[in-house]
Order: C-alpha cells, then sequence, then structure tokens
C-alpha cells in the first residue's frame, strides 16, 4: 500500500494532516462533543468550559482545540461543559437517550491480573459493572470486561498502577444503563 493510500484510509482530520499528524488518532473530545469537523469549526477556544470542569480533565490540545485527559480523573458527566459552551461545539441534545461520547475502554498485555498478580483496582471502581473478575484455574481471577456496559467515562485508566488501560472510540454510540 502506498503512503499516499495509507493516509487516506486513516481518519485524519484537516488539522492532523497538515501537521503531518499520520497516526489516524482522533483526540478524545469533551463528551457531548459535535462531530471532529463541526467541533473544529464550532469551538472557539474561550476556556469556558475548562474552567467549568470540576474534574480538570479539560486541556487545550493542538491548535488550542479542547481535549479530554482521563489520565488524572474519569468524567462523572456533570454536563458542567456542556452547560459552558456558548458555541454549542459541546451541546446535550434534548433528544439525546445515548451515551455522552463513543468511547470504551481496551486492555493492553500489561494488565496485572492478566500476569497471575492480584490487581482489582480498575474492577472497584467501574459503577457500571463493565470490568469483573473471574476466578480460573490456580487460584488467579481473569478479567472479563463488557465493552457494551462501559460508559466510557474513564474512571479505570487513571487508576491503573501499571497504564495497562486506555480509551478508544468505537464504532456506535452506546445506549445509557
Amino acid at each position: 500500500m502506498s503512503l499516499l493510500a495509507g493516509i487516506m484510509a486513516q481518519r485524519l482530520n484537516r488539522m492532523q494532516f497538515l501537521r503531518g499528524d499520520f497516526n489516524g488518532k482522533l483526540p478524545l473530545r469533551p463528551p457531548w462533543s459535535k462531530s471532529e469537523e463541526e467541533f473544529t469549526d464550532l469551538c472557539n477556544r474561550c476556556d469556558d468550559c475548562i474552567q467549568a470542569c470540576p474534574q480538570n480533565i479539560l486541556s487545550r490540545g493542538a491548535a488550542g482545540l479542547r481535549e479530554v485527559d482521563i489520565s488524572r480523573a474519569g468524567c462523572d458527566y456533570c454536563q458542567a461543559c456542556a452547560d459552558a459552551c456558548q458555541t454549542q461545539a459541546i451541546e446535550i441534545s434534548p433528544s439525546m437517550n445515548s451515551s455522552p461520547w463513543n468511547i470504551s475502554a481496551r486492555f493492553n498485555d500489561k494488565c496485572l491480573s492478566e500476569r497471575g498478580v492480584v490487581c482489582r483496582a480498575c474492577g472497584d471502581v467501574c459503577e457500571m459493572r463493565a470490568i469483573r473478575f473471574k476466578l480460573a484455574v490456580g487460584g488467579m481471577e481473569l478479567i472479563e470486561f463488557n465493552a457494551s456496559a462501559c460508559s466510557g467515562c474513564g474512571e479505570c485508566v487513571h487508576l491503573c498502577p501499571v497504564a495497562a488501560i486506555e480509551m478508544q472510540q468505537t464504532e456506535q454510540v452506546q445506549e445509557c444503563q
């Protein structure tokens, strides 16, 4: 596959292309954000959402656009960012019956439980019970992850002692439980 074909196959926004950022991974925008294209057009970089966020998980990313950093804390979906956004780049639709964003946890091979070390930090904090542990042969507890139950809050990410969890975009927005 040629370089151009590879670039075209990835999901890049205009800014990523112009910066030469060809990894295709879009930044995590605040909950209830419009599509990437609409968000970049509407966000006026006023900092109102950053100041409103009680969890302090919003910051300025590339080109000053707002991004979520859940390595510090998870999102509690308080809606303060959406309430503060004057341009409707972040907006809660009255008919919205789905999750505020389409992300879910993904576990990598660093997971301590998968290596035989007792660690249940992620499961203990998961209010949606998307992360559970199942007793396996030899007394090990293996992770059982239900992606459809994951709200994408990110509470598990910042508590993981070995950075074995990251959030990834999912194909469809999950329905709220």
